[in-house]
């Protein structure tokens, strides 16, 4: 009972482990998820600002360097104005900042930009700069040039009197922020929405907006058009919170989070892929399967060594007598069917202590057993690997000896029995030590034609033999 009281405490231990491992490896695979999805998203945040500030930020701010310049003020006031002078200004800072840079001047109703064409702006093509000159707005960014889109960063200019004067501005290419969108995308794989304060897409990663006229109505995309902005939306307006500045919200797998352009009152919205979607989610499953199985392995190894060694030891349980630690009977059934597979010869020893039930009636069974294990251990000792010992039952043990003639065994068992004869007994109810003898008998045969209850019986009739001669002697049965 003990190896199953054993086994249990191993698959225990094991369950135990198991649990901890899964639970572990469920934790840290979680806890570096989110660990690489907030480092990602953090990895995205300055690139954003650095994105926004380059191509949206800058053009607004040059722009609006360009209106307050003293200089160019005070040359397009004048009655007469050179266009090669303004060329040239507007050339510098296109070729500067690499966009296309342009003015409309009010008082000549000139329109000038960098590709050196010219416009009057009384003309239809001048639609928006009547439309935009109306609007009491000093800031502006509309797409233009249907053939050649482009959002333009119009700012009006003022004397110091504060009358109107014209538009000046860059224009940044819409291929452009393609290139630098999907470079982003590439990176990070983040898609961008440019949302203006009427919830139109102005810009965006999945598609840049094209333009049909110069103000895009037909083509015009109203986030709210879109699935996922009204999950959004939705979420949004049922928290009630309208306050933060940065804000997240993850619905049917997406993660979205949206900041606000104050430059141009528009709003950006930063939508993730799915979890399943992204390299980090896969990178950190496969690493935590790997784990896993590998653990798991090793404790499917542990597990069957475990299995085998309890096996083992219900064998030996089963095998063993439990005092002596010497084979028991059924395993010396066994081992002897076994011999004839490498010997033909074979002798069969059965040794019996002297005056055994004496022993534990005057000593105690405690004593006795003390002197069964001593006698078992000296029986075991000096034999060979192949020779075999055992406790045969109450104070009798058996030795089988393969290729053995019976005066060899006599020998052997002689050897054993003065070995046994010089040993110093001491019992608690004595104060003297005292020995202990052990008689033998011996019988010999051919393993093929011999079975083990015929060589023992011939055995046993030699124990008679030296017990009623004197005993503490060995005897070989003689047909």
């Amino acid at each position: 009972m003990k190896f199953i009281k054993k086994f249990d405490n191993y698959v225990t231990a094991i369950f135990v482990i198991t649990i901890i491992v899964i639970v572990a490896t469920s934790y840290f695979t979680f806890k570096e998820f989110f660990s690489a999805s907030h480092q990602k998203q953090q990895e995205v945040v300055m690139p954003l600002f650095s994105l926004i500030n380059s191509e949206i930020i800058r053009p607004l701010t040059v722009s609006q360097y360009m209106a307050s310049d003293i200089f160019l003020l005070e040359y397009i006031e004048q009655e007469e104005i050179d266009r090669d002078v303004i060329f040239d200004y507007i050339t510098s800072v296109s070729n500067q900042f690499n966009t296309m840079s342009f003015i409309a001047i009010d008082k000549h109703l000139l329109l000038i930009n960098s590709n050196n064409e010219t416009t009057n702006l009384s003309t239809k093509e001048a639609e928006w700069y009547h439309r935009l000159k109306n609007i009491d707005k000093t800031e502006f960014t509309d797409f233009g040039n249907a053939e050649d889109p482009h959002l333009f960063f119009d700012v009006k200019m003022f004397n110091k009197q504060q009358e109107f004067l014209g538009f000046i501005g860059l224009a940044i290419d819409l291929d452009h922020f393609a290139k630098k969108f999907a470079k982003f995308k590439q990176d990070y794989g983040f898609e961008l929405y440019f949302v203006d304060k009427n919830n139109d897409v102005t810009l965006s990663s999945e598609q840049i907006m094209q333009t049909e006229s110069h103000h895009r109505k037909d083509v015009v995309t109203n986030i709210n058009e879109l699935p996922w902005y009204q999950h959004y939306q939705s979420e949004y307006q049922s928290n009630g919170d309208n306050n933060h500045s940065f804000f997240d919200y993850s619905s049917s797998n997406l993660i979205i989070s949206k900041m606000p352009l104050k430059e141009l009152n528009w709003e950006v919205f930063i939508i993730a892929p799915p979890v399943t979607e992204q390299s980090v989610y896969w990178q950190l499953f496969m690493q935590n399967l790997i784990i896993l199985l590998v653990v798991s392995l090793a404790l499917y190894c542990l597990f069957t060594l475990c299995i085998k060694n309890f096996r083992s030891d219900l064998v030996k349980d089963s095998e063993t007598d439990y005092l002596t630690q010497l084979p028991n009977r059924s395993f010396i059934h066994w081992k002897y069917s076994q011999l004839n597979e490498k010997h033909t010869y074979v002798s069969v020893v059965i040794a019996d202590i002297d005056n055994f039930k004496a022993l534990n009636d005057t000593h105690g069974h405690l004593f006795g057993d003390e002197v069964l294990k001593i006698i078992a251990k000296k029986l075991s000792e000096n034999l060979r690997s192949i020779d075999l010992v055992g406790r045969w039952g109450g104070e009798e043990f058996i030795l089988i000896l393969p290729d053995i003639k019976a005066k060899q065994a006599q020998e052997i068992a002689n050897r054993i029995r003065l070995d046994i004869e010089k040993i110093p007994f001491k019992a608690s109810s004595v104060s003297e030590e005292f020995n202990i003898t052990v008689s033998f008998g011996i019988s010999e045969g051919n393993l093929r034609g011999i079975p083990l209850e015929e060589a023992l019986a011939k055995a046993d009739k030699a124990l008679y033999h030296a017990k009623t001669n004197g005993r503490n002697q060995v005897s070989i049965h003689t047909d």
